[in-house]
């Protein structure tokens, strides 16, 4: 006779898994099961991201601790122990947060405070990158051709641009050149171009 039948039905066990609903007569059998068949995840990016989502920055890395433990209610341990683990410095947003996350998890060797006071910080940076490099859109484009009546040229679609009024219009210009010399019978037809030289 096997000792072994700790694994049974859920409704006849006195322990059952809320996890997957297996049932076990024996505490201590459910416990291995919720370690062995559901161990708890590592804290992630996204984990750290909702936990100090909305805060004022600069924080230095033990306000931010603080605010962890306030509303995660130290309820997530390995998110407060990944928290802890960045660098000892002041953070100027959340990007920079990220950053210093992501040197932890590569196993790099995190920046010195010093060194990323005098960078400029990520968020700005890439506020303004993205304002100099004002893509023009296939849509973009589409908007201001809008209303003009195709089985139009490559080159009196252009002409149709210059008499607009649009603070982009030497930008839309350039792109268009790059398109098919062509009649083209749709604007469908313009914006796949488009996509084909972009």
């Amino acid at each position: 006779m096997s000792s072994k039948p700790s694994k049974v039905l859920a409704h006849d066990s006195q322990f059952s898994c809320p996890f997957c609903g297996k049932g076990y007569d024996q505490k201590s059998r459910l416990q291995r099961h919720a370690q062995t068949a559901h161990p708890p995840s590592a804290p992630s990016a996204s984990d750290v991201e909702k936990a100090l989502k909305g805060i004022r920055y600069p924080k230095t890395k033990e306000e931010l601790f603080e605010i962890a433990i306030q509303r995660t209610a130290g309820e997530s341990p390995g998110l407060l122990t990944l928290i802890d683990s960045l660098p000892k410095r002041n953070y100027r947003d959340s990007a920079e947060v990220a950053i210093a996350f992501g040197e932890l998890k590569s196993g790099k060797r995190p920046r010195a405070a010093a060194s990323v006071a005098k960078l400029e910080s990520p968020s700005k940076k890439g506020g303004r990158s993205a304002l100099k490099s004002r893509k023009i859109s296939a849509s973009r484009i589409a908007r201001v051709l809008k209303g003009i009546n195709f089985h139009k040229s490559k080159r009196s679609i252009i002409g149709q641009v210059r008499k607009q009024h649009d603070p982009d219009k030497e930008e839309i210009i350039s792109v268009l050149h790059k398109i098919s010399d062509k009649k083209y019978l749709s604007m469908i037809q313009v914006e796949i171009e488009l996509g084909r030289v972009k």
